[in-house]
């Protein structure tokens, strides 16, 4: 099961918010509901313990201002929370939200890089990803050499993994319900994602519906080409140092690999994406360029439209810094509508 699919002719928003630890859990319920007065259609909360405040709280804090919001974690991880606890926070969620909850899974990230440890292997993904699976339905499952089942089954909850590399897209592809793409936008590097959830999307027998393909899309829209770049440029700092991690670079990133590992070796997680961090000043504009979306709106729509040519069904857009309510108006009034306008891609 996944779910709905976007008509040809509308886009599905989507949004990727933190909770700041300067902003009150009251003004961050009073904004996941303006989200929802909005049109927003998907809220992916970070979970990001150094540098945010709590994702769970965060959730059931919007689920109970909202009615309609579907809510998901933005990603969580298998290191910070034992699989048990994550699924039992999660089914929490999807209780007082009606079913509206989504689970948003990856290796790990800044919430484990930012306390020394190291992100989950494949096994244990795919391992997890049949565990959820199992307890959300009411069953018994193994986890770690010992038999668990929730106290409380869940309603069904989408499963959605945040890939970049070969083996995450194609572990997407066979057994999640969703992808969420976290690699820049680069059409040659989103091409090559997408055909590898597709191939393996066929040699499990399944359906080009059964899999919602999302792509993280980073967007500053501005005609002055300096403050559109940097307006994303600590996002893509952060993107930057994940890909010093590629062995295989595509041809429109390896002049970059310098900055790359520049970003890596200086990266601060205790600013992961403040738009303030110290570390944002590692690249180049032409870098950040490359790894977000940025300009007019009819440049970032040509882009945008490029990336879904390629296979992605649903973007995704980080709200970073002050004034997010103004970004997302922005974004509905002068790019959603050229999107809709071609719907090249909407299937």
């Amino acid at each position: 099961m996944s779910l709905p699919r976007a008509k040809r002719d509308t886009l599905k928003l989507g949004v990727s918010v933190g909770i700041s630890p300067r902003e009150s859990l009251e003004s961050w319920a009073n904004f996941a509901a303006e989200l929802e007065r909005e049109g927003v259609d998907r809220i992916w909360l970070i979970d990001s313990q150094v540098s945010m405040k709590d994702v769970y709280v965060g959730l059931a804090l919007a689920a109970m201002k909202t009615s309609e919001l579907h809510l998901g974690t933005g990603v969580t991880n298998l290191v910070t929370r034992h699989p048990t606890v994550t699924a039992n926070a999660i089914t929490a969620i999807a209780e007082v939200s009606g079913g509206r909850a989504l689970l948003g899974l990856g290796a790990g990230d800044s919430a484990v890089f930012g306390i020394g440890k190291s992100p989950s292997k494949m096994a244990e993904i795919e391992s997890a990803l049949r565990f959820f699976r199992t307890v959300f339905d009411g069953g018994e499952a193994e986890w770690d050499g010992r038999l668990f089942r929730l106290a409380c089954p869940a309603q069904h909850v989408p499963i959605y993994v945040a890939a970049s590399q070969e083996r995450m897209c194609r572990l997407a592809g066979r057994l999640a319900d969703g992808v969420i793409l976290m690699g820049p936008a680069q059409v040659d590097v989103v091409t090559r994602q997408v055909d590898w959830i597709l191939d393996s999307m066929r040699n499990a027998g399944r359906s080009r519906s059964d899999v919602d393909v999302c792509f993280m899309a980073t967007t500053s829209l501005s005609d002055d080409p300096n403050q559109a770049t940097g307006d994303v440029r600590a996002w893509a700092t952060g993107q930057a140092r994940l890909l010093a991690d590629f062995k295989d670079l595509p041809s429109s990133l390896t002049p970059y690999r310098s900055e790359l590992e520049a970003a890596k070796q200086a990266y601060d997680y205790a600013e992961h994406l403040s738009t303030h961090a110290g570390h944002r000043q590692l690249i180049s504009d032409d870098l950040v360029r490359r790894l977000a979306v940025v300009g007019s709106p009819e440049e970032c729509a040509s882009r945008l439209e490029e990336l879904f040519g390629a296979g992605v069904d649903t973007p995704i857009f980080p709200l970073m810094g002050a004034g997010r309510l103004e970004r997302l108006k922005a974004l509905k009034e002068r790019l959603v509508p050229l999107l809709e306008k071609g719907a090249r891609a909407w299937t």
